[in-house]
């Protein structure tokens, strides 16, 4: 298995086992002036948020912008809560080990961030602006050595790893601060950000339903 696919492998099981915890909910101080979200006190403002959909949406030449600036967000906090679950456990990833990862993910699209932004895109329904490539190596690489080091020896792709990986996640969750900006939704913890619906206040499709 080659590292693109093993970084996408890793992925499905992190973001299926964070939310499929039932461990993060929507609050309404984020509604503060300029601010997406706030995790743990963390500001990502809403101009970051949108310069990253204006670059991915140039890469993928996909006019969906809601939607896809809705994926960049929940992948924003996704990164803060592997972030923080990897601190907890002593688990570090060095900036060069990044480069050195980033460059070869690269390397294998051509040297080209558009052109692995459309490949995760395409293969692995993953969204990620070309300006958040690094960020997301470092997640991925994160999420690898938590594995490794809550199953030392045991196969990373197991059922054991995804539910220890869980385990941890929720735990994690639980412990932080996590607020979305209604204006780009509420969140789900079973289907992340969801969009709220014009006249609906703020009621999900999923609540209106």
């Amino acid at each position: 298995m080659n590292s693109t696919s093993r970084l996408r492998r890793t992925l499905v099981v992190a973001v299926a086992a964070l939310l499929a915890s039932g461990a993060l909910s929507a609050c309404s101080r984020s509604d503060q002036l300029g601010s997406a979200a706030i995790v743990d006190g963390k500001r990502i403002t809403s101009e970051e948020l949108q310069q990253a959909t204006r670059d991915y949406l140039a890469a993928v030449n996909n006019p969906d912008d809601s939607k896809a600036q809705r994926q960049i967000l929940q992948q924003m906090i996704l990164s803060e809560v592997v972030a923080k679950a990897a601190k907890d456990i002593g688990v570090g990833v060095r900036t060069g080990t990044v480069a050195r990862q980033r460059d070869q993910v690269l390397q294998n699209v051509g040297g080209k961030r558009a052109a692995l932004v459309q490949a995760l895109s395409q293969q692995a329904q993953t969204t990620v602006a070309p300006s958040q490539i690094d960020q997301w190596v470092r997640y991925r690489l994160r999420i690898n050595r938590i594995i490794a080091t809550l199953d030392p020896g045991g196969d990373p792709t197991s059922q054991v790893a995804a539910d220890k990986l869980r385990d941890l996640l929720v735990k994690t969750s639980n412990e932080m601060d996590i607020e979305v900006n209604p204006r780009y939704g509420t969140w789900s913890p079973t289907q992340g950000i969801q969009p709220l619906i014009s006249g609906g206040l703020s009621q999900t499709v999923a609540q209106l339903s």
